[in-house]
């Protein structure tokens, strides 16, 4: 009979029951707790992909973005981080470089759209002042282009006149280089001339020099033979190495005027005065006995033509066509130089008149190589005459004599006289020629205006000749003076009346 107590059979199944029951729970349990935790994972994995493609397409979103605004960072950033290495600093610096402080009141939250609308603003004025400034342009550029042609049209005009002008300079530049080579030519032929005398005058000098020094004496008495066979060539013979500076060529004798072959390329210039000479003349520049008018230049009216007025005519000996003139002043291309002493009187009123000498002479193109004042002095001081000089003109000069032996002018008059006898010296010496001023007034034409009877003038003026007063014993031929008055049947109506004129006094 089997017993009933457990053994240890018994305790080993219910062991293994026991334990397969716990693994059986442990199981069950744990297959329950994985399909959960699957179904999780499951879950978890689904909304992770749901996640990752949001990501992804965040990432898209900030790419294209990134690349909208143009900004090259991987790091997008924060705000407030104010970190420029990021993609929110770099908009944000970006921002605020453009002028996102003028329309954002917190610089630390940028706001694209405002920047954007902001810069479209600005853009829109810049683009309205861009037009006004366009429109400025175009007006500006339509006016430039009117002046443009304005300037054109002138400058086209301005190059015609050029063109003529450098024509017509060309052709006055060829007239004159000939006139030029021509008066050149003329000149090195004078100063060829002129060496070639000075050479043998200064051979002559130095042998009269040496004889001079050798034969003092005899020398004075060659002078003095030689001066007086000099006056007596000069008298018999009454030659002359002058030749006419022109000649008249057309003569208006209703208005007193006659016209020369003179003009502006001769540098003749007005009121130079010329004296006229018959044709068949023994020499211009010798005497008065050939010399039948002067006349003055009035106007320039050509290269070879003047108009002169007659201020002085011999009527027995009228003006004729191809008269020669002449005036030891005036010498084209050529300055010519006188040398003058004693009073120079050219008024009758006994007192020198150098100021108007002068400004006749160097208005005729003439100069002064000396000149002896009325107090004696030699200007330039220490300077001989030389050469250059065509005369030596010997004015008045008071008798010392005269004067009462206590009146200063005596040593003034003395020192004239002794500056006389040097000049005359050194005239023999250099071959120039004496003259009286006189002399010197007729050869270059020249008349006192003041002693001319103008029609139509009231004021006193001298008469040369004329009848014999009735109630005076003046004899024929005497000065005699007037009041200049005119019968009213001689006063010409028309303004332009020219002057008339006295008989020529020798």
């Amino acid at each position: 009979m089997a017993s009933t107590k457990p053994t240890a059979v018994h305790f080993s199944l219910v062991f293994f029951v026991m334990t397969t029951l716990i693994l059986f729970l442990v199981w069950y349990l744990t297959f329950k707790e994985q399909k959960t935790l699957a179904q999780k994972l499951e879950e978890t994995q689904s909304r992770a992909q749901s996640v990752e493609q949001a990501n992804s397409g965040l990432l898209a979103d900030i790419e294209t973005l990134r690349n909208l605004l143009g900004v090259n960072i991987e790091q997008v950033g924060s705000p407030g981080a104010g970190d420029a290495n990021t993609l929110y600093g770099s908009i944000a610096k970006s921002l605020n470089d453009l002028g996102m402080e003028q329309v954002q009141p917190n610089p630390q939250s940028p706001n694209v759209l405002a920047t954007l609308q902001s810069m479209r603003t600005a853009l829109n004025a810049a683009q309205t002042t861009n037009n006004q400034y366009q429109t400025g342009l175009a007006d500006t550029e339509s006016r430039l282009r009117q002046e443009q042609e304005a300037a054109r049209n002138r400058a086209a005009e301005l190059q015609n006149s050029q063109e003529a002008s450098e024509q017509k300079l060309q052709k006055n530049i060829t007239d004159q280089n000939e006139l030029l080579a021509e008066k050149n030519r003329e000149i090195q032929q004078t100063r060829n001339d002129l060496n070639a005398e000075r050479v043998a005058k200064e051979q002559v000098s130095d042998e009269l020099d040496r004889v001079r020094r050798e034969l003092g004496e005899e020398i004075n008495l060659l002078e003095k033979a030689n001066d007086f066979l000099r006056d007596r060539l000069n008298d018999l013979e009454n030659l002359s190495f002058d030749k006419p500076d022109g000649k008249i060529v057309r003569i208006e004798n209703s208005t007193r005027r006659v016209w020369i072959n003179l003009g502006s390329r001769d540098n003749l210039r007005t009121q130079v005065t010329f004296s006229v000479y018959i044709r068949d003349n023994r020499g211009v520049g010798r005497g008065r006995q050939d010399i039948k008018a002067k006349i003055e230049v009035s106007e320039i009216q050509g290269p070879h033509l003047a108009e002169c007025r007659i201020i002085d005519e011999d009527f027995d000996r009228p003006i004729q066509e191809g008269d020669p003139i002449y005036s030891p002043l005036f010498s084209p291309g050529m300055k010519e130089y006188f040398s003058f002493v004693g009073i120079v009187d050219m008024n009758g009123d006994g007192e020198s008149d150098r100021e108007l000498l002068h400004d006749i002479i160097e208005n005729a193109g003439g100069g002064v190589e000396i000149e002896v004042d009325d107090l004696g002095n030699r200007n330039p001081p220490g300077r001989k005459m030389t050469v250059k000089s065509k005369f030596l003109v010997v004015g008045e000069i008071p008798d010392p004599s005269e004067l009462a032996g206590f009146d200063e002018r005596r040593d003034d008059i003395q020192k004239v006289m002794d500056e006389l006898t040097a000049l005359e010296k050194e005239a023999r010496q250099q071959g120039i020629r004496k003259i009286s001023f006189g002399d010197f007034l007729n050869f270059i034409g020249y008349e006192n205006q003041q002693r001319l009877f103008v029609r139509g003038e009231n004021r006193p003026f001298q008469l040369k000749y004329g009848a014999k007063s009735s109630s005076t014993n003046q004899e024929l031929g005497t000065d005699r003076a007037s009041d200049g008055s005119t019968s009213g049947r001689f006063k010409q109506q028309d303004s332009g009346s020219t002057t008339g004129s006295s008989r020529f006094r020798n």
